[in-house]
């Protein structure tokens, strides 16, 4: 004879086995974007806003050059209102334009560079194609 609570800790289990393999299928996903991004969480959410904000510099760039007829630097673009620049930039970064013979490239490196807490921030840059590329 099977006792009735035999039924019920079987479907308990089955339960906790699934949330356990649910729970560690999604720590190791954390673990891989972790790594994908190049550090932290922290890491991560500051190199997304670091990005936003050099596409910003590309579009005022542009902006810039469709009333000019030329690029500009950063303190051009922000005396013209087409950027406003947070100064100092709460994720760390210092911000960089220089004008090429055919367009423009703006670099993004941390300000502290050498200090141990910029380990994993990468230097990232976007030219006038509005790609952004990075390097550690």
């Amino acid at each position: 004879m099977q006792r009735p609570y035999n039924r019920e800790m079987r479907i308990l289990l089955s339960v906790l086995m699934t949330a356990a393999i649910a729970l560690g299928a999604y720590a190791l996903y954390m673990k891989s974007t972790v790594v994908s991004t190049g550090g932290s969480p922290v890491q991560a959410i500051s190199t997304t806003s670091v990005k936003m904000q050099l596409l910003a510099i590309a579009q005022a760039e542009r902006t810039y050059y469709v009333q000019n007829n030329a690029y500009g630097t950063i303190a051009d673009l922000s005396s013209s209102g087409a950027l406003t620049v947070k100064t100092p930039d709460p994720n760390g970064y210092a911000y960089t334009a220089e004008i090429t013979s055919d367009g423009f490239r703006v670099t993004a490196h941390r300000s502290d560079a050498n200090s141990a807490t910029s380990q994993g921030y990468p230097t990232m840059t976007v030219d006038q194609s509005m790609k952004i590329e990075g390097s550690n």
